[in-house]
C-alpha cells in the first residue's frame, strides 16, 4: 500500500538543490531585467522631451523680432532649396507674357459646334424646317451616298469623293504654336498647271473643262465661285465654297484641328491661301444668310490661323458679327485683351462698336452707362469722318448744329488710308445703328462733343494732331480684305498702284514675299486706258473679256450680226453660269457598295499609287 506524502513533509536535499537553482536564475533573471528598459521610465523621458520640444517651438514664436541674421540666412536658404529662387524681373516678364498669351488663346477659343451654319439655322427657323429643305433637295438630286463628316459644313449626297491628291504635314517654325502646310501630289500639280496656263490664256471654258474633269479642284471652284456670284446665282456660288472647305477639310492633318488656338498656317505659301480664300468666302454667304453667331467664329478661326500677320484683315470685321450675334461681353473682352497688343484704338471699327457694346450691356446694366457715354464721345472725338456717313445710311435727319458744323464736315486734312477705315465700317455695319434706342443716345452725344470741340479741349487737338501724323498707308492685308468684301465705294479709294498688281479672284493681292511653288506662264499683257478698280474687278473674273474690242455692228433688228463679232457681258456671264449649273446636276455619283459587298475589298487597292489621301 502506497502512503502519499503529507503536502507539508519536504524532503531536505531537494531544498538545498532549489535553492541553489534559484540563485542562479535570480542572476539571469536580473540580468535579463536590467537590459530591458523600464517602460515607465521610457514614458517620462518621451514626455520630458515633448515638454522641451513645445518650449523650444514657444521660445521661437515669442522672440520672432529679436531673430539672429544667420537664423535669417538659413531660413533663406531652405526656401530656396525647397521652392526655387526669387524670380528676376525677365522672368516675371516671360511669366506676364505668357498670362496674356493665355488670355489671348481664351477670347478666341473656338466651340465646333457654332462651325457649322446649319446648327445655328436649325435653332433659328427649327430643325424641321432645315430638315424638311435638306429632304426636299436631296429628292431632288437623286443619288444618295455616303460622306465622311465635316465639322464646317453639310457636304451634299451628290458630292464626288474628297480624294484629290491634298495632303497636309507639319512643318517647323521659329514662331509660337503647331504650324502646317498643304502638299499637292504629282497628279494633283498636273491639274494646278493647266489650271494657270487656263487663266493666263484668259479662257475661261478651259476652266470649265478642268472642273468637268476634276469636280474637286480647288483654285477652279473658287474662280468659278465668283462668277457665279457675279451672274447673281448665289446658291450655286455657296456651294461650290462648301465643296472648296469639305475637300481641304478632308485633307487636315490628324494634329490639325480648327478648335486648337495654336494650329496655324503660312499665308505665304501658295499652297495655303486657297483655304484662307475659301473660308473669307464661306463668312461672307454665312452672314448673309443672318447666321452671325457662326460667321463670329469662323472669324475667330481665321484669326487664329495666322495670328501675327492676319492675311485678310479679319479684325475689321469680327466687331460686326459679334454686336450681330448679341455677343457684346464677348466683344469687350476681346478689346480689352488685344488693345495693347494691336493697338486697337486705332481702328474706327472697333472703338465704335465698342462704345455701341458697352451701351447694350448698359441696358442691363445701368452703372456702365456713363463708360458707354465716354466710349462714344472718344470714337467721335478720334474719328468724326464716321458720323455724317452714318447718319445718312440710317435715313436719318441730321441736326443743323452737326451738319454745319466744321469739326464733322471738313475731311480735307482726313487721310485716304483712315478714309477707306470709315467707310468700312459705315458701310458694314450701319444696319447696327438703326435700332430705336441706340439713335437718341448717339445724338445726345454729338452735342457734348460740339460742347468739348468748340472749347478746345486737349484730347481734341491730340486727335487732330494723330489723324494728320498717322494712317499715311494701309497695308496689304487691308487692300486685300477691301477687294474680298467687294464695297463698291471702298473699292473705288483703293491707290492707283493696285490696278497694276496681279489680281485673280482665287488668289487676290498675293503676298510680295510669296513662297510659290508654281510658276505661271507668262500673260499676254494688254493696255487699258481706264486702270480703274471696277475695270480691274471685272477682268480678274472674265479674262478673255477685251473692254477695247469694239462692238459689234447692230443688224436690221437692232442685235448682233452674229457671235464672230463678239458676246455682250452679261450674256457671257449667263451662258457660263448656266453650263456650271448643268455641270453641277448633272454629276453623277457611284452608290457606295454595302456591307459584305466584294467592293469593301478593292476599294482601297483602287486608288492610284501616286495619289495621297
Amino acid at each position: 500500500v502506497m502512503v502519499k506524502p503529507r503536502n507539508g513533509a519536504r524532503n531536505a536535499f531537494s531544498l538545498l538543490l532549489a535553492a541553489s537553482c534559484s540563485d542562479t536564475e535570480v542572476k539571469e533573471d536580473d540580468g535579463e531585467e536590467s537590459s530591458r528598459p523600464d517602460k515607465s521610465q521610457e514614458i517620462t523621458k518621451k514626455k520630458k522631451r515633448r515638454k522641451k520640444k513645445a518650449g523650444k517651438k514657444i521660445g521661437t514664436r515669442s522672440s520672432e523680432d529679436n531673430l539672429d541674421l544667420d537664423e535669417v540666412e538659413a531660413s533663406v536658404r531652405w526656401v530656396e532649396s525647397n521652392l526655387g529662387p526669387a524670380p528676376t524681373e525677365s522672368q516675371n516678364n516671360r511669366n506676364s507674357c505668357s498670362a496674356s498669351n493665355q488670355d489671348a488663346a481664351n477670347i478666341l477659343k473656338v466651340e465646333n459646334k457654332f462651325l457649322n451654319h446649319e446648327n445655328e439655322m436649325k435653332r433659328i427657323f427649327g430643325s424641321r424646317v432645315v430638315q424638311s429643305e435638306n429632304n426636299r433637295s436631296r429628292k431632288q438630286r437623286g443619288n444618295r451616298t455616303f460622306q465622311r463628316g465635316s465639322v464646317l459644313v453639310t457636304p451634299k449626297p451628290t458630292w464626288p469623293n474628297p480624294k484629290t491628291g491634298l495632303s497636309m504635314r507639319n512643318m517647323e517654325s521659329e514662331e509660337d504654336g503647331s504650324w502646317f502646310t498643304w502638299d499637292h501630289s504629282p497628279q494633283y500639280q498636273a491639274v494646278q498647271i493647266d489650271f494657270l496656263s487656263a487663266v493666263e490664256s484668259m479662257d475661261h471654258r478651259r476652266i470649265m473643262d478642268i472642273l468637268n474633269a476634276n469636280p474637286m479642284h480647288i483654285d477652279s471652284m473658287l474662280q468659278l465661285s465668283e462668277i457665279c456670284k457675279m451672274g447673281e446665282d448665289s446658291a450655286t456660288a455657296a456651294e461650290l465654297i462648301e465643296r472648296t472647305l469639305y475637300v481641304l477639310e478632308s485633307s487636315f492633318h490628324f494634329s490639325f484641328c480648327l478648335a486648337n488656338s495654336n494650329c496655324h498656317l503660312d499665308y505665304r505659301r501658295q499652297e495655303n491661301r486657297s483655304f484662307f480664300i475659301a473660308l473669307f468666302r464661306h463668312i461672307s454667304f454665312v452672314s448673309a444668310r443672318a447666321c452671325y453667331r457662326t460667321a463670329l467664329e469662323l472669324t475667330k478661326v481665321l484669326l487664329n490661323l495666322d495670328p501675327a500677320e492676319d492675311p485678310l484683315a479679319g479684325i475689321l470685321m469680327v466687331d460686326f458679327f459679334a454686336l450681330r450675334a448679341r455677343e457684346n461681353q464677348w466683344l469687350v473682352d476681346f478689346y480689352n485683351t488685344f488693345q495693347n497688343k494691336r493697338n486697337l484704338n486705332q481702328l474706327p471699327n472697333l472703338v465704335y462698336s465698342l462704345a455701341l457694346a458697352t451701351f447694350q450691356l448698359s441696358l442691363e446694366e445701368p452703372r456702365l452707362q456713363d463708360k458707354a457715354d465716354l466710349l462714344l464721345q472718344d470714337a467721335l472725338i478720334a474719328f468724326p469722318d464716321v458720323l455724317l456717313p452714318l447718319l445718312d445710311k440710317c435715313s436719318v435727319d441730321i441736326p443743323m448744329s452737326v451738319s454745319t458744323h466744321t469739326y464733322f464736315m471738313d475731311t480735307r486734312a482726313t487721310p485716304g488710308a483712315l478714309t477707306t477705315l470709315c467707310t468700312l465700317y459705315v458701310e458694314r455695319t450701319y444696319h447696327c445703328w438703326k435700332e430705336p434706342e441706340v439713335l437718341p443716345w448717339l445724338e445726345k452725344n454729338c452735342t457734348e462733343v460740339i460742347k468739348l470741340v468748340d472749347k478746345k479741349v486737349e484730347k481734341v487737338e491730340r486727335s487732330i494732331e494723330n489723324r494728320k501724323t498717322r494712317y499715311q498707308g494701309l497695308p496689304r492685308n487691308i487692300h486685300r480684305h477691301v477687294v474680298m468684301s467687294e464695297f463698291s465705294s471702298v473699292i473705288s479709294a483703293l491707290p492707283g498702284s493696285l490696278s497694276r498688281a496681279p489680281a485673280s479672284s482665287w488668289d487676290p493681292l498675293p503676298p510680295t514675299d510669296s513662297i510659290n511653288t508654281y510658276t505661271a506662264p507668262s500673260r499676254q499683257q494688254t493696255v487699258l486706258d481706264d486702270p480703274s478698280s471696277l475695270r480691274l474687278f471685272f477682268r480678274s473674273l472674265l479674262p478673255n473679256f477685251n473692254p477695247d474690242e469694239p462692238m459689234p455692228a447692230a443688224g436690221e433688228d437692232g442685235g448682233a450680226q452674229g457671235p464672230e463679232g463678239g458676246l455682250d457681258l452679261r450674256n457671257s456671264v449667263q451662258s457660263l453660269v448656266g453650263a456650271l449649273r448643268d455641270l453641277l446636276g448633272n454629276i453623277e455619283v457611284v452608290d457606295a457598295p454595302g456591307e459584305g459587298e466584294a467592293g469593301d475589298e478593292a476599294s482601297e487597292d483602287d486608288v492610284p499609287p501616286g495619289e495621297w489621301d
